[in-house]
């Protein structure tokens, strides 16, 4: 992955219209990856893929590792602090 991707993931950008698509009378929207639907209509087509790009944030927030905060060298010092902790439990 690039750098630049990197900082414009967080940013999610929308297409036109093209994205969508009405063949048969339903509808249909593209991603990079297919077409989704048939829909019964244009507003149901863009829900979908309200909740298909909500899926798609959801899992990369599952796939980045939170950051783990460092404790202090006094908590780590401390045996009385495992001890209260593992009372709590």
């Amino acid at each position: 992955m690039r750098e630049s991707d990197k900082k414009e993931s967080a940013v999610r950008y929308f297409r036109s219209g093209h994205r969508y698509f009405c063949m048969d009378g339903k509808w249909y929207f593209s991603t990079r990856e297919s077409e989704e639907g048939p829909f019964g209509s244009r507003e149901a087509a863009e829900a979908a893929l309200e909740r298909y790009l909500n899926s798609l944030e959801m899992l990369q927030k599952m796939q980045t590792p939170e950051k783990v905060e460092k404790s202090s060298d006094a908590d780590r010092g401390d045996p009385t602090i495992w001890d209260r902790q593992i009372d709590a439990i």
